[in-house]
Parts: C-alpha cells; structure tokens; sequence
C-alpha cells in the first residue's frame, strides 16, 4: 500500500516507522524546511511507551524518569502525591519527560533514507474513491498528523478550526534548578495565578511551565509579567524564574477540537492533534497520538477496503479519545484544590493515587487494551 502523511511530528513519524516496518510505501511530508527542534518536552505515560514500542521504535533511555508526582498549594503545601512507579508495574513501562527534539530524533533516524520531504507545504490534498492526490502525486491512503491546524482536517472533515479556551502554557527546557533536574520526583504548585509545574527531563534539564488563564501586556515581558504574577508562589518557583531569559519562554495556547466519530472520508483519516486537540493539563496529547498511530497501523494491515478499515480505527479512537478530551478541557488540575480535593489527598496513599491515575489512562487507551479495528 503506498501511504502519503502529512506532518512530521510524533505522531506521524511514529505511525511511518510501523508501516514501513509492514512493508508499505510511506511518504512523509513536511513544511518545515528541517527536523523541528523548537518544543519543549513532554510526558510519556505507559500507554505512549506501549504503542511506541508497539510501532518498532522504543523511547528507552530518552528524557527523565518520573517516579512520583507532587501537586502543592502556592506556599507549598503538599495535597496529593501519586507513585507513577505503578505503571511500570502493571504495565511494563514508567514515565518519563522526554525532550520532543529527542523524540523526533529517534522517529526519524529509524526511518529508511528519503521517507520524510522536509520543505514541503501541502495546500490542497484531493480524496476520491479511489486514491489520493497530494503535491501532485497519487497515493491509496492519506494521513493528516499536521496538528490543530490541519489542512487536511479542512479538506476531508470541516472547517472549523480548534478553539482557544483562554489558557497558555508559557514553558521552556532548560538546566534549571540542577537538585530537581537530576532528581525523579515532579512537583506542581497551584494557586490563584495559574499552575507551576517543575519535572526533570533528563541530562540536566528541567521541563517547566506556567499554566495561566490570562495574557501577559502587550509589551511582550513575558517572563516580568510571570514573576509578578507568580510572585506569592513557594519556592522553587522564585528561584526558577530568577534564573531565565525572556528568550527561555515559549507559548502554548491550549486549544479544543470537537471529537467526532468520523474523521476522514474515503481512503483518508487524521492522526493526533488534527483530530482531536486538547489542552496539555493531562499531559496526553503525544501518547493520544502515539495510540492512533499504533491502532492506524493495524488498522491498515487488515485486509480490504482501506476505507472501511479507516472507518473502524476512527470509531474505535473517537471513543477513547473523547474520555482523556474532556477531562483535560476542564483544566481542573490547573485549578486550586477545593475541599473534596484536600480531604482526597489526606485519604488516598500515593500507591492507591497512582492506581486510580493508570486506570484513568487505561479508559483512554487502545495498546492498553488491545484494540482490534
């Protein structure tokens, strides 16, 4: 089968290396003119391992491992800590903040010579019955991993771009903070301004970022506006920010898609943010696409119409998908603790959090629980 995807991020590189690893003809295009670099890192849970070791490319050895999770109240008061080594016991795999670029890195360089065309922008894809058209060439199946503004979302779904709920993430990758950097303990302290989440990410680097749902002055001092703001926040938050560089801080607007049952036509589908964008408040955007990519590939590997099996693959992920959507559009974790949530985290043992977390991320996932389009 001869296999066109647009976009070259974690999700479509992911999905390229299990096709290619079945024997199909893969083509990956890509605007960017290079390997992307820019990002920060992100969180890899036990279902993103899974699929990607699923798909013949294991994340081992990249980023920081995460063992345990501490969410704290502006003056540092701890109100809930989850054991993440849970999911390594249930599942065979941890967690653990892997910088994208590495992730990118890894994808790519398993891939044969020539299957990604950096520089190339695509504008107007064409689906028929039969085949697809993309930068002038034909293809049987098209597969939009090209994020929340997907051009090919536009032409085989809707128009309706994702829509800005008010928060950004302003986050960097940084050696920051060098006792926690090398650590394997996260910590998030959350207050009235917003969230400061803090987790190493490996060889001396700190994944941080500043949850807020409100916009710096249009002056652009982004990093004076989040001192001021997060001025009442425990330390390390102080001492992080202290430390930066306006050039150190990167947006991330958190945006939402509506999640339908179907998100293609004919032989073409959507991978990843360009079917279902949502904000990054649980930290499931890379494994969510990394489980499309892992149900895609079977997807394609059953045999007839690959129309039909498309279809399967996007009722079976929708489903999922909609589950880990919805509880991250609530932003709730990016919201100080009420009542029930303090009475909660004296109850609940890490051990017993961490469970009640890997079971949340089992009703979202596909290579958890083996899946078959």
């Amino acid at each position: 089968m001869d296999v066109v995807i647009i976009g070259a991020g974690i999700g479509g590189l992911a999905l390229a290396n299990g096709l290619v690893a079945d024997g199909h003809r893969v083509r990956v295009l890509e605007r960017a003119p290079g390997p992307r670099t820019d990002g920060a890192a992100v969180t890899i849970f036990g279902n993103g391992a899974a699929a990607a070791a699923g798909l013949g490319v294991p994340l081992d050895g990249l980023g920081g491992d995460v063992e345990t999770l501490e969410f704290r109240t502006q003056d540092g008061r701890p109100f809930a800590r989850a054991d993440l080594r849970v999911a390594r016991r249930h599942t065979g795999f941890g967690v653990a903040t892997v910088p994208r670029a590495a992730i990118l890195e890894r994808f790519a360089g398993a891939l044969p010579a020539q299957t990604v065309r950096y520089g190339c922008a695509v504008s107007d894809p064409r689906v028929g019955p039969e085949g697809v058209t993309v930068a002038g060439e034909s293809a049987d199946v098209l597969v939009g991993a090209d994020g929340y503004r997907s051009v090919v979302r536009r032409a085989v779904l809707d128009g309706a771009p994702a829509i800005r709920n008010g928060w950004v993430s302003w986050q960097g990758l940084t050696r920051s903070l060098p006792e926690l950097a090398g650590d394997v303990h996260a910590r998030c302290l959350v207050g009235p301004a917003g969230l400061c989440g803090l987790m190493p990410a490996g060889a001396g680097l700190l994944q941080w970022w500043f949850d807020v749902p409100a916009s710096p002055p249009d002056d652009g001092a982004v990093l004076a506006w989040l001192r001021t703001r997060f001025a009442s926040y425990a330390e390390p938050v102080g001492e992080l920010l202290a430390g930066l560089d306006e050039s150190d801080v990167q947006p991330y607007p958190h945006v939402l898609h509506r999640v339908p049952a179907r998100w293609g036509t004919g032989p073409a589908t959507l991978l990843g943010d360009a079917a279902h964008a949502f904000p990054p408040s649980q930290a499931q955007g890379a494994n969510q696409a990394l489980e499309d990519a892992w149900l895609l590939r079977r997807a394609l590997g059953t045999p007839g119409d690959p129309a039909t099996a498309l279809r399967r693959y996007e009722r079976i992920r929708s489903r999922r998908v909609r589950r880990i959507s919805r509880l991250a559009a609530s932003e709730v974790t990016n919201l100080p603790p009420g009542p029930l949530t303090r009475l909660a985290g004296r109850l609940l043992t890490p051990a017993l959090t961490g469970r009640l977390h890997l079971a949340t991320i089992r009703q979202c996932s596909s290579v958890l629980n083996d899946d078959r389009p």
